[in-house]
Parts: structure tokens; sequence; C-alpha cells
């Protein structure tokens, strides 16, 4: 199966980036007008497929650069936790475990699996106090070929870190990227 977004999820990425400056946003948009249109008009709940998603992300992308994205992507993982379809979810692990950096990453794949589908497999690993791993595997080639999953997947994964109150001293590599078997791993300390 090709994987699947929910629309809600892409939706709030189209708030993203029409908080940028003009300059940015507006040929964004022009990119990617028909996927943005579907977007817009698809129901919260709806799932979207590949790519109507990749048109978008890979718009902004071009559109943003490398740095640029990331960022993006780390004010949208600063505002994931009010997602409508992973809030109670979040909500409960907070509850349970407080705020920590850990914490969120521990609950990230099931949160992951709230916003996307068919889309390989994210695991948790704790290496230290102030430093996880998130294992990527199996990410389908079709997308994940460009390597913008990737660049996405770093920034939301900072402003996770940046949610949990450490974005001073919020860091992120990625290791063992594999864009022909889907696979990467992000590093993350704080």
């Amino acid at each position: 199966m090709p994987p699947a977004t929910r629309a809600r999820f892409a939706q709030s990425i189209l708030e993203e980036v029409n908080r940028l400056p003009r300059v940015w946003s507006e040929p964004i948009h022009q990119r990617c007008e028909k996927a943005w249109i579907k977007i817009q008009e698809s129901p919260p709940v709806a799932w979207l497929e590949e790519e109507t998603y990749n048109a978008l992300t890979e718009a902004i992308r071009s559109q943003l650069g490398d740095a640029e994205t990331i960022k993006l992507y780390r004010a949208l993982g600063r505002r994931i936790l009010s997602n409508p379809n992973i809030q109670s979810f979040i909500e409960s692990v907070i509850r349970l475990f407080g705020m920590s950096p850990h914490a969120l990453l521990k609950a990230t794949p099931r949160g992951r699996d709230s916003l996307v589908r068919d889309s390989g497999t994210l695991i948790y690993e704790y290496v230290s106090q102030h430093s996880a791993k998130l294992h990527l595997r199996n990410f389908p080639v079709s997308t994940f070929k460009t390597g913008t999953t990737v660049v996405l997947l770093s920034g939301t994964f900072l402003g996770l870190l940046d949610a949990a109150g450490v974005s001073r001293s919020a860091k992120l590599e990625t290791a063992q990227v594999d864009l022909r078997s889907g696979h990467a791993t992000f590093i993350l300390s704080w």
C-alpha cells in the first residue's frame, strides 16, 4: 500500500506555510496549487494519497531549501501537540510521564501512526539521560527516495524537543540514511 497522510496534518502544514513571508509562501502555493486546494477542501479525518502530500512537501523544500524547511517543520513540531488527531494520546502520555523529552519521543511512534499510514515503522531507543534515537525503517521508496522525508522529520523531531522545553540545547543528527530502502536514524540530544 502507498503511504497516506491525514488531511488535518497536511492542513496544519498549510497553516505554517501561510505564516511565512509572502515572498516564500506564494511560490509554494503556486507550485502545488491543485494539491493545495485538495488539502484545503478535504475533511480533516480523510487520508490523502502520497501524490497530493508529496506535491506539498516537495514544493516547500524546493522553495525554502533544507535549512528553512527544517525551521518550518520545527515550528510545526512545536504545535503538533495541539493536533486533534494526537492530542488526547499526547495528553495521556504527559499525565502519566510528564512533559520530558524522553516521554514525548517515546510516544512519537504511536502519535505518528495516527497521522500517517503505510509509512514504515518508527522505533524509539533510549540512549542516555539526554539522548535518544528514533529509527525509521521501511518507509516506501516512492516517497522516501527524494530525501525530503528525512528533512521534514528532522524539523518535526526538533520541534518536539522544543515543546518539551529543551530548545536551547536540542540537537539532531541523522545516520544510516538509505533512500533506496526507506531507512534513517535520527539521533536526538539535549
